[in-house]
């Protein structure tokens, strides 16, 4: 076994939560010159280490909290990854998170993290170098994540301790429930935190002293360096360093006729001056806030005053957050906007899909599909009442009453239960909610929530090959906004990763070597999901809404056809080298080294 030259540490912290026992688990290099780290690495562990058919809240499920080569570098902006078996949908399940904590990790010496089984009380793990141990989480089993936070720090007396955390939505089961870094970044999407409640994990609190081997460190700081500039002069989106993602709320509404509105029915919001990035800058952003070593600043932190929240303080809002909350439930009050997105950060859910299920629930009552006195525990959850989509939210978190129960369920098993018409109204693609960007005004968005391995996800590539990029940049554990627009902006994308991996790793890697590196991982996951769930052409698809024309806006009339779904399916799996019902082949698998997923495509 070959220890690797440099990136890596060579080995994962892996943890029994049963009998608790921790041990090293130990990488060659050849896993990481071939699977990288985040999604591809934990692509492999799944599928190499998970027996099929699962249940995803089970103990046999795995949480694999993992960094990237890049982490803990002077590369720009690097995150941290975390997979498992989705609750929520079934299939592959990872999300991303920024903040400090990924290069803590391997700063304590780790390239990850991984638990099994379940404990038999609550406990959280706390990482000190190469010192882990797991420790009693009861006093903070039911607290939210802002006063999780806080207690261990104070519990540890560490107040540079790094922590991941889930609040009382992942400690309850709710299948879109996410886990939350240093109070305000979110790990959100497929419900990685209902994974954690579901093995009593509360927290995993760590600092780390170390630095990360590079073979080569001056050339590496070359590139690393050229990665930043590129950054900093090649914004992803005009202003986005003053006004962050909120900016394109305003955009998406006046301009390109994507906001989500009224549950997708169209992409039109009048009141939209009153909830997007000019009321923010206005009333509430008090500083910006940046991930370690970016240069693109692109979250802001504020307070409300005079309010019925006076003092809150949140981050945000962001562009999928302010939308979600905002025009998607016709909600046209920036407070009640920014309590939402910011109890939903409290308890630990994911915004997109709660955003969504609101939507979606107000679109039924107004449909008289549901009613809110017999349905809803008489939450009246019809359009634009934002005290009714905090009463929903709370309903959610604590499985409160039908609603709770019913709403927390995400869109596809909520459709399912009621019947009826209720499942062509479920905004959701492979069991996850989409996410805030009506697809009839861009096509391509349309490409990454069919197509993109996790379902309904706008970071997963707006065509094939924005697919292959999408998921190194969630290998590598970088941060879109830096490996994705600014680096192709700037003409040096694939080639400076490259020469960061080279020059860190001692590799040889080329743009060649990139792009195949980028199908194998693409083919690994739709091999898992078609283990699991028989996933093919049939489920690459939007919900049926969107063959109706836009009926207002920028692009009103546009569709996404019937003819649009088949372009870009048969567009997608020709590219990846799958035969017409999206199966890789035997070939193609061979060819990219998944010989040992053959025996799974055969037995379907």
């Amino acid at each position: 076994m070959a220890a690797p030259k440099g990136c890596y540490f060579g080995k994962l912290l892996d943890v029994d939560l049963t009998s608790g026992k921790i041990s090293v688990k130990t990488l060659d290099e050849e896993i990481y010159k071939t699977y990288l780290g985040g999604i591809g690495l934990g692509a492999y562990l799944l599928y190499s280490e998970l027996p099929a058919k699962i249940d995803p809240l089970s103990p046999q499920n795995m949480l694999c909290v993992l960094t990237g080569p890049l982490n803990g570098t002077a590369c720009p902006a690097c995150r941290l990854n975390v997979s498992f078996k989705s609750p929520l949908t079934g299939i592959y399940g990872h999300t991303q998170v920024g903040g400090p904590m990924g290069n803590e990790v391997k700063w304590c010496g780790w390239d990850g993290i991984i638990f099994r089984g379940k404990s038999p009380k609550p406990v959280y793990l706390h990482v000190v170098d190469d010192k882990a141990e797991l420790k009693d989480a009861s006093k903070l089993w039911g607290k939210d994540t802002y006063t999780t936070d806080e207690m261990l720090k104070d519990e540890l007396k560490d107040k540079d301790l790094k922590t991941l955390v889930i609040g009382p939505a992942g400690e309850n089961g709710v299948l879109f429930s996410a886990m939350i870094v240093d109070r305000f970044r979110a790990a959100a999407r497929s419900g990685g935190g209902a994974v954690m409640g579901s093995k009593n994990l509360k927290a995993i609190a760590v600092h780390g002293t170390r630095g990360v081997p590079l073979v080569n460190v001056e050339a590496f700081n070359k590139a690393a360096k050229q990665a930043t500039e590129a950054a900093r002069t090649q914004e992803a989106w005009d202003g986005i360093k003053r006004m962050g993602t909120a900016v394109l709320i305003e955009n998406a509404n006046f301009n390109a006729g994507t906001l989500v509105t009224r549950n997708y029915q169209t992409s039109w919001f009048p009141d939209v001056g009153r909830i997007g990035a000019e009321e923010a800058y206005r009333t509430f952003w008090k500083r910006n806030v940046s991930c370690p070593n970016c240069p693109v600043h692109c979250m802001k932190v504020g307070v409300l005053r005079n309010t019925n929240f006076d003092g809150l303080i949140a981050e945000g809002p962001e562009y999928e957050t302010g939308t979600l909350f905002g025009s998607n439930v016709a909600v046209s009050d920036f407070d009640f906007m920014m309590k939402a997105v910011e109890y939903c950060d409290a308890m630990g859910m994911d915004t997109i899909s709660a955003g969504v299920v609101c939507g979606y629930t107000m679109e039924l009552v107004d449909r008289g599909i549901l009613d809110p006195d017999k349905d809803l525990d008489r939450i009246d959850m019809r359009w634009g009442n934002g005290q009714a989509v905090l009463q929903a939210l709370e309903a959610i978190a604590f499985k409160k009453g039908k609603a709770g129960e019913l709403l927390g369920m995400g869109t596809k098993r909520m459709g399912e239960k009621i019947g009826g018409d209720a499942p062509k109204y479920a905004m959701q693609v492979k069991g996850q909610e989409m996410a805030a960007h009506e697809p009839r005004g861009f096509k391509g968005r349309g490409v990454s929530y069919a197509l993109g391995p996790r379902g309904g996800c706008h970071h997963e590539g707006n065509n094939p090959q924005g697919q292959s990029l999408w998921t190194m940049i969630g290998s590598t554990v970088m941060c879109t906004f830096i490996g994705g627009v600014p680096l192709n902006k700037a003409k040096i994308n694939p080639q400076v990763i490259c020469d960061m991996l080279n020059a860190g790793a001692g590799w040889n890697w080329t743009p060649d070597t990139y792009w195949t590196t980028a199908k194998r991982l693409i083919t690994l996951q739709r091999c898992y999901n078609y283990r699991e769930a028989g996933i093919t052409r049939k489920d690459d698809r939007l919900p049926e809404r969107f063959k109706e024309p836009l009926p207002e806006g920028p692009k009103k009339g546009q569709t996404f056809s019937e003819e649009d779904t088949k372009k870009m399916q048969d567009e997608y799996y020709a590219y990846y080298g799958w035969d017409d019902d999206g199966i890789p082949t035997e070939a193609t698998l061979t060819q990219l080294g998944l010989g040992y997923a053959i025996k799974d495509i055969k037995k379907k």
